[in-house]
C-alpha cells in the first residue's frame, strides 16, 4: 500500500497536479463569462471541459519532464524521472494515456474544444521538444497555452469566445509571460550548461528581469479593468488587490535585483497569487 501511495505521489509530482487544478478553475471562470450561475450551467458539458484541460495539462507537464532530463539533473534534481521515482517508459505511457483522455473528453464537449485540445497537445509537445530552446518565442507559447483556459471555458459552453474571457486571457498571458521569463533567470546556469540559451542568456539577466517585471506590471494595470465585467465589484477588487500587491512586489524585485534567488522567490509567490486571481475571475 505504501508503495502504491509513493507511486501515485510521483505521478502527481510528474504531472504538476496543482497547475492542472488551477487550469481547471480557469476553465470554470471562462464558463462563468457566458453563464454566471452554477444552476445555469449545471446541465452543460463543463465537467468534461474541465476534465479535458486537467488531463492535457498533466500530459504536457509529464512530456516536459521527459524532454528535460538533462536540464533537470542540474536545475531540478528532485523531479521524479531524474530522482529515479519513475522510469522514462512509465512517464511516456502516462503522457500518452492522459493526452488520450484529454482528447476523448474534449470531443464529447464540442468540435471547437476538440480542436483546441489537439492543437494544445501538438504545440505543447513541440515546445517541450524544440521551441523551449528558442528563447522568447518559447515563453510566448507556454503563456498562451496556459492562459487560453479562460476562452476554452467560454467555448465549452457556447462554442464561441466572450469579451470577458478574452480580457482574462490577456491578464493571465501577461502575468504568465513575466513568470516564464523569471523562471528562465532561475534556470539560467543549468540551461546554459546543457546548451540551451533562453531569453536571460540572450539579453542578459538584468534586461530579462526588467522585461519580466514590465509584463507583470502590465497585467496588474489591466486587472483593474476586469471590474467592469463583474457585478460584485467590491469583492473582485479586494481579491485582485491581493494578487496585484504580490505581483507588484515581485516585479519591482525582478527589475532591481534579477538574481537566481529573486527569480525562485518570484516563482513561489506568484503561483498562489494567480490562484487568487482565478477565484476573482469566477465572480459573477
Amino acid at each position: 500500500m505504501d508503495d502504491l501511495i509513493r507511486k501515485l505521489s510521483s505521478y502527481a509530482k510528474l504531472s504538476r497536479i496543482d497547475h492542472g487544478v488551477m487550469a481547471s478553475l480557469a476553465v470554470v471562470a471562462g464558463a462563468f463569462s457566458v453563464e454566471n450561475t452554477l444552476q445555469s450551467i449545471s446541465n452543460s458539458p463543463l465537467l468534461l471541459a474541465v476534465t479535458s484541460v486537467l488531463f492535457v495539462e498533466m500530459s504536457l507537464f509529464a512530456s516536459n519532464d521527459i524532454f528535460n532530463i538533462k536540464e533537470d539533473k542540474l536545475n531540478n534534481p528532485t523531479r521524479p524521472i531524474v530522482a529515479g521515482e519513475l522510469s522514462t517508459r512509465e512517464a511516456v505511457a502516462f503522457t500518452f494515456i492522459t493526452g488520450l483522455i484529454a482528447v476523448l473528453t474534449s470531443a464529447m464537449v464540442n468540435t471547437a474544444c476538440l480542436v483546441v485540445i489537439i492543437v494544445a497537445l501538438v504545440v505543447g509537445n513541440l515546445y517541450n521538444s524544440y521551441f523551449k530552446r528558442h528563447a522568447f518565442f518559447g515563453n510566448i507559447i507556454v503563456s498562451g497555452l496556459t492562459s487560453f483556459t479562460f476562452p476554452y471555458g467560454a467555448i465549452s459552453i457556447s462554442g464561441t469566445l466572450t469579451e470577458k474571457s478574452l480580457l482574462f486571457f490577456m491578464i493571465a498571458f501577461l502575468a504568465n509571460l513575466g513568470r516564464e521569463i523569471a523562471k528562465g533567470i532561475r534556470d539560467l546556469e543549468g540551461d546554459t550548461r546543457v546548451g540551451i540559451c533562453t531569453l536571460p542568456c540572450e539579453i542578459g539577466t538584468n534586461n530579462a528581469g526588467k522585461l519580466a517585471g514590465i509584463f507583470m506590471l502590465m497585467a496588474v494595470a489591466l486587472s483593474f479593468y476586469g471590474a467592469n465585467y463583474v457585478k460584485t465589484k467590491p469583492v473582485y477588487l479586494v481579491l485582485i488587490l491581493v494578487t496585484d500587491a504580490i505581483f507588484t512586489y515581485v516585479a519591482v524585485k525582478l527589475i532591481h535585483n534579477p538574481s537566481t534567488q529573486t527569480a525562485e522567490k518570484a516563482r513561489k509567490l506568484t503561483l498562489p497569487a494567480m490562484l487568487n486571481a482565478i477565484i476573482a475571475f469566477t465572480l459573477p
